[in-house]
């Protein structure tokens, strides 16, 4: 296995992987990775590790480190009259889908010799990373915004990690978080690291499961860092390359007003994002706040390639959508109720009969509403 820079082509062994790639700066990806193949599906292991013969991060002397984690269900429902498929994935061991790229990347890093791992976080992440690190007998350190929801903070800390509130906007505990690192210290970033991306395809593979081996006409996420986003999109990549399928799915990306970078450089044509003054009120989207996510030119070439789109909703579409998702049986944090608020901006570009499968990427109690 080796990692790569999409923009670039930089290559190197997989276990040499630097943080950047020292031509661009930006994070790479894992390459030469096993053919996605139906028979080595193995419904006995639980969740995600179903495709464990596709995720070759754990070495076969080291034992799997797991909590279940995956096969979070797609539930058949309407949106205002719209049938749409939610796929859960507040479902997961720490309430979030972080913990499919979380739990690839724990069992990469401890076969590795790893003994403490850090992150920056605006709660989900960081919860996810202390979860599997106390399951894994690593030591954590988390950095978060002194602002990150109350439930997230005590999540990070009753697993044991370190917890350290960070004053100011997201960017400063990310910086905080790099300049911490020591010989004994990983930044084991969500963002950056490819294994973590690794997780995330497993998204696409159990929906395509899910719908009886066939892939959705569209597929809606939240996007801020965009690692399910784009994780899901290198899964639909890897079924149809293989020939399990005959086209990919159109997929957007969701985000929340004031803080819109990805909906911003996509409708302006631009290569990656561009930093902007943030004008507005603050987003109820916290899990998604992001100025400058990281794999932002990957982000974009897939909503091209796909003929997707990219869509910005504001705090009361949120508000609405939260409620309504709650009076329908699902308790999501606001975040995940993005996704569901972007119906109303795609619906007049879904054709009748098309499948749209949409993720609710956080269970509710992470962010109780204040409404």
């Amino acid at each position: 296995m080796i990692a790569y820079c999409p923009r670039s082509r930089f290559v190197v062994p997989a276990e040499e992987a630097p943080l950047r790639c020292p031509v661009t700066g930006e994070p790479l990806e894992f390459g030469n990775l096993p053919t996605f193949d139906p028979a080595l599906i193995d419904a006995d292991q639980p969740g995600h590790w179903r495709y464990a013969a596709m995720l070759p991060v754990v070495s076969p002397e080291h034992r799997r480190v797991t909590l279940g984690e995956g096969w979070t269900p797609l539930i058949e429902d309407g949106w205002n009259g719209l049938p749409v498929q939610w796929k859960f994935e507040g479902l997961m061991p720490s309430g979030s889908y972080k913990d499919r790229g979380i739990s690839v990347m724990i069992n990469w890093l401890l076969a590795r010799g790893v003994s403490t791992v850090m992150d920056d976080s605006s709660g989900n992440a960081g919860a996810s990373l202390a979860c599997y690190a106390a399951r894994a007998g690593l030591s954590a350190r988390i950095f978060v915004p002194e602002s990150a929801p109350e439930p997230k903070k005590a999540q990070i800390a009753v697993y044991g990690a370190e917890l350290i509130e960070v004053p100011g906007p997201r960017s400063v505990a990310t910086q905080a978080a790099e300049a911490a690192q020591d010989g004994d210290a990983i930044y084991a970033s969500h963002a950056w690291n490819p294994a973590c991306l690794l997780g995330f395809m497993t998204n696409a593979w159990e929906i395509w499961e899910q719908l009886g081996r066939r892939i959705p006409d569209w597929y809606v996420t939240p996007c801020g860092y965009g690692g399910l986003f784009l994780g899901a999109w290198r899964g639909f990549q890897r079924l149809y390359d293989c020939g399990i399928i005959d086209h990919l799915p159109r997929m957007v990306a969701v985000q929340a007003e004031p803080i819109t970078p990805v909906v911003d450089a996509f409708h302006e044509g631009w290569e990656t994002v561009r930093p902007r003054r943030t004008i507005g009120p603050k987003s109820l989207a916290d899990g998604i706040a992001v100025e400058q996510p990281v794999r932002a030119r990957s982000i974009l070439s897939a909503l091209r390639h796909s003929s997707g789109t990219a869509i910005a909703v504001s705090n009361d579409e949120i508000t609405q959508a939260h409620q309504q998702l709650a009076e329908q049986g699902l308790f999501v944090e606001p975040t995940s109720a993005t996704a569901a608020a972007a119906l109303n901006h795609l619906r007049p570009h879904i054709q009748p009969g098309e499948t749209v499968v949409v993720n609710l990427t956080g269970l509710g109690l992470k962010k109780l509403p204040t409404y």
